[in-house]
């Protein structure tokens, strides 16, 4: 019997990493896939060959022990019908329902044979598929009322499409996860699944913090000083905020609940704006009202 080098299947050196072969193996498991080369045996003879050889090196256990008695694998073929006393190591694979060669069933005791150092165990534990993390973007708006967006991705050469729902009020960085739409398994698992993460585009003029949504809005001098009703925008439209007399320039006030739901507030930042390109009328009042200041020393900042 032949001896299976697994490194060779993939391509990859015997000190490869974690990262190299999962790599590896899926550039030849899409070049390879059945369903992109129908009715072609030799293609398919080899997507079996890479499938077991990545159930192999992917899994660190067994690859330590392929790697420990696989340069012994000449005196082991010889004696593959040997029945004496399983010897202390233990093998014990989660081979799940993949059809598996000859090679891996007497080096890993699971064909009928005994070979020295093998136990004859087998799990029928299947291995879930990989997972797909992705991203999508939304409004801020869309964050607020929620959304639905149509996801295209790739599985082995093959186009898929997913509606999936935003529900209303999610913060940036959350993680949708959408079961059994990742990768099918090669081991008669379930598929993977998919992890979207939610990200939110800047706003023009809302500022996202948590789920409270921070604004800035200009008022003048005389509506600071006397006090006034001002609309302002916010996600559910224009609402009235009373500005009180005598507000300070950066005042902020809080509009409950029309941040984003269930728990988020507004808060609204004034920044007071003087007035420019005065009148002569205008220029006069303004020095009436130094004039007071100057019998008043002070006593307009408080002091």
């Amino acid at each position: 019997m032949e001896f299976k080098d697994y490194y060779k299947i993939l391509g990859v050196p015997r000190d490869a990493d974690e990262n190299t072969i999962k790599r590896a193996y899926r550039e030849l498991a899409k070049k390879y896939h059945p369903d992109l080369n129908p009715g072609n045996k030799a293609s398919e003879e080899k997507f079996r060959e890479i499938n077991e050889a990545y159930e192999v090196l992917s899994d660190p256990e067994k690859r330590a022990k392929y790697d420990q008695l696989g340069a012994n694998w000449e005196e082991l073929s010889q004696r593959v019908k040997y029945t004496g006393p399983e010897a202390p190591f233990g093998f014990d694979f989660d081979l799940g329902n993949a059809p598996f060669s000859e090679f891996f069933r007497v080096f890993f005791g699971n064909g009928g044979f005994d070979v020295p150092g093998f136990t004859q165990t087998r799990t029928r534990k299947a291995r879930k598929g990989e997972d797909i993390h992705t991203s999508v973007e939304i409004t801020l708006e869309e964050a607020f009322r929620g959304s639905t967006r149509i996801i295209e991705y790739s599985l082995g050469g093959k186009r898929k499409t997913l509606e999936v729902k935003i529900p209303p009020g999610i913060e940036p960085g959350t993680k949708i996860r959408l079961k059994a739409q990742g990768y099918p398994s090669q081991f008669g698992g379930q598929p993977g699944d998919m992890y979207l993460e939610v990200k939110v585009a800047p706003h023009p003029y809302f500022q996202l913090k948590g789920k409270d949504i921070y604004l800035e809005v200009p008022v003048t001098l005389t509506e600071a000083v006397l006090g006034a009703k001002i609309e302002v925008p916010s996600l559910k439209g224009k609402v009235l905020l009373n500005i009180p007399p005598e507000t300070q320039n950066g005042t902020t006030f809080r509009l409950k609940g029309l941040g984003l739901p269930p728990t988020g507030d507004q808060y609204v930042k004034v920044n007071v704006v003087l007035p420019q390109n005065l009148t002569l009328e205008e220029k006069r009042l303004f020095e009436e009202l130094k004039k007071y200041e100057r019998t008043n020393p002070r006593k307009h900042l408080g002091l």
